[in-house]
């Protein structure tokens, strides 16, 4: 800024900072003329003199001629954001330019030209390859319903299918007409996915690669087009039927030995043969070599319960929900740490520290104020996910407030904990809120922030609210004058509670207006002994759908290759 403030500078880093005061007072001159954001980056780019220069390094190859590449690439998509940006914003406005630039999280696309490298692979799609050949072209993935791809294309909203319905020539009774219609649509795409893949295949000088998968256990089958283009004239080569061929990948070497050498119906020497490069890979410390390793030869670790016999079994009200859904998610959740992600963690805590603070009297602003305090220190991922998540805390607090206003039972805590013990079994956890009747007995409330709620005839033997109810009567709040249960409720604030701005109230009698008293006591009961192990069961249930842990589930897809 002050050309002065170099005078005592060597040469050798006063130079380049001149350099660029240089470029800085032409884009203020640029500006000044009131200059759109592209003619401010030419009038840059031609002062700074870096285009000859870069140039001769790139056609002189080498690492440096790499880096001038990049380089210019970066240059050119620099140049393409920034006539884009002129073509649709007003003009004079490149520090809006630069904001925008420096406000993305995700790097925007660019159409401009890039270096192409000779000895690499290119990866592209068949609309950008029209123009281009090379000597060997491989097409991948050339499978029914993907290629072609006969769905009807439309705009977000169905714009089209809006238009065509509000035709004043468009009647019921036009059913045929209608199919008609999609039948010559259908032809249309047909046609159109034709020539695509006709472009794709021509790209190829010497050698054609088209690839495909299928067979009888899947429901994946290779196009059409895959035998238009082989006709009478060429085989297709069948790779799952062909001796001799693998991926190239130490894996696939591992599981082609492996294969051999258990099959039976091989000849002796080739298992024994097989067997020995087995035992080279594995002193080779190459995974999956050695038979300690393989599938369902490998040992249990340990066959015996999680709490030896005596010991004191802890659970939470929480858990005991958990466990009554599915043994095998509360064993993976609880023992190995599997979990859902932090973002529903973050919003819930946001939500009961929002609780605590109306308890202790603050104003509603004073509550969206805290929130917005500690917002910014939580991770969301991305800024507009982190504003979709801070709206839907919003209604959040919204409901609770209007819940908590018209709330007619005394507060006595929040954020209580509780520990009483009956047997071998210890109950610890936390209350989110602990109320008193106008009988004098103990409402446990639990405030729920996520997007399912139970059904109202599971109420009555909710496993949560009854532990809760059960603590009540075991003493866990007799400090307070509390030794009886009144019933406990779900208050439920989050996607759970519908569309309207008001909390869903799910509310459980007390166990003594319950035909089975005893039911949450047998509940804790055989949960413990449950939880003590060492069998857990897997059970098929609404949550399987977000389980964390369905990968490890041998009822889920995605885990059936668990051993059960």
């Amino acid at each position: 800024l002050d050309p002065r403030d170099l005078a005592m500078v060597p040469d050798r880093v006063a130079a380049p900072a001149q350099r660029l005061a240089k470029l800085l007072a032409t884009a203020k001159n640029a500006i000044s003329k009131g200059g759109s954001a592209e003619v401010v980056l030419w009038a840059i780019w031609a002062a700074s003199g870096l285009a000859p220069q870069w140039q001769r390094a790139s056609a002189a190859g080498g690492p440096a001629g790499a880096a001038a590449d990049r380089d210019l690439d970066a240059v050119l998509a620099l140049f393409d954001k920034a006539a884009h940006f002129a073509d649709t914003m007003p003009p004079g406005a490149p520090g809006l330019f630069a904001d925008t630039l420096s406000g993305q999280e995700i790097a925007g696309d660019t159409l401009a030209e890039r270096a192409v490298r000779e000895d690499c692979v290119r990866i592209l799609t068949a609309h950008r390859s029209k123009g281009l050949e090379w000597d060997v072209v491989v097409v991948a993935g050339v499978q029914e319903e993907a290629w072609p791809d006969l769905r009807l294309r439309g705009s977000l909203l169905g714009v089209d299918e809006l238009a065509e319905t509000a035709r004043p020539d468009t009647r019921p009774d036009q059913g045929q007409g209608a199919d008609v219609d999609a039948a010559m649509l259908a032809a249309k795409l047909l046609a159109e996915e034709r020539r695509l893949f006709y472009v794709a295949v021509t790209r190829a000088r010497k050698r054609l690669v088209v690839t495909a998968v299928g067979g009888e256990d899947t429901d994946t089958r290779p196009s059409r087009f895959l035998t238009e283009l082989a006709g009478d004239d060429i085989s297709v080569v069948r790779v799952a039927q062909t001796q001799g061929h693998r991926w190239l990948s130490m894996p696939a070497l591992v599981a082609d030995l492996r294969r051999a050498a258990a099959d039976t119906a091989r000849p002796l020497p080739v298992r024994q043969a097989a067997a020995a490069q087995l035992a080279r890979l594995a002193a080779a410390g190459v995974r999956a070599a050695h038979p300690r390793d393989w599938y369902a030869l490998t040992e249990i670790s340990d066959d015996g319960p999680i709490v030896a016999g005596g010991e004191v079994v802890r659970l939470s009200p929480s858990q005991v929900e958990s466990f009554t859904r599915c043994g095998l998610r509360w064993l993976l959740e609880a023992a190995v740490g599997a979990g859902s992600s932090d973002v529903l963690r973050h919003l819930g805590t946001v939500i009961h520290a929002a609780a605590v603070l109306t308890a202790d009297g603050a104003t509603e602003r004073a509550v969206a104020d805290r929130i917005d305090e500690i917002w910014h220190h939580l991770d969301f991922g991305s800024a507009w996910y982190s504003a979709k998540q801070r709206a839907l805390a919003e209604r959040m607090v919204r409901r609770f407030l209007d819940w908590h206003a018209a709330n007619p039972r005394e507060l006595v805590a929040v954020e209580q904990a509780l520990k009483v013990r009956i047997g071998q079994v210890e109950i610890t956890g936390r209350v989110d809120r602990l109320e008193s009747d106008d009988e004098g007995r103990a409402v446990v409330v639990d405030l729920k922030t996520g997007g399912s709620a139970p059904r109202e005839d599971e109420l009555g033997r909710h496993p949560q609210l009854g532990v809760y109810q059960l603590a009540v009567l075991l003493g866990a709040f007799e400090r307070f004058g509390l030794a009886e249960p009144g019933g406990a409720e779900l208050v439920q604030v989050g996607k759970a509670a519908g569309v309207t701005l008001r909390a869903k109230v799910q509310r459980q009698d007390a166990l003594a207006e319950d035909d089975e008293p005893g039911w949450a006591k047998n509940l804790v009961e055989t949960v413990a002994s449950g939880m003590a192990g060492p069998v857990f069961t897997a059970q098929v249930n609404p949550s399987c759908r977000t389980c964390p842990v369905a990968s490890c589930c041998p009822v889920n897809p995605e885990g059936e290759q668990v051993t059960p």
